[in-house]
């Protein structure tokens, strides 16, 4: 399994912000997540899904992305 060595810049941005939002909510709205990178919600949507498929978020559509034990 790779490290977070291993992730882009991009990802482990993704990944550090969806871990400070966790703290207000349990659950990350993509649209909230977009504001806070400054990009449009599919391009948020586009990488969340990337970090999910590494099996380091869970994410439902439209209830939004939480960190996994991973």
């Amino acid at each position: 399994m790779p490290g977070l060595a291993d992730l882009s810049d991009a990802l482990q941005d993704y990944l550090r912000e969806i871990y400070k939002l966790q703290a207000e909510s349990q659950r990350v709205r993509t649209s909230t997540l977009a504001r806070r990178m400054g990009v449009k919600p599919p391009s948020a949507t586009a990488m969340v899904k990337r970090l999910a498929a590494r099996g380091l978020v869970d994410h439902q559509p439209y209830r939004g992305v939480r960190l996994t034990r991973r």
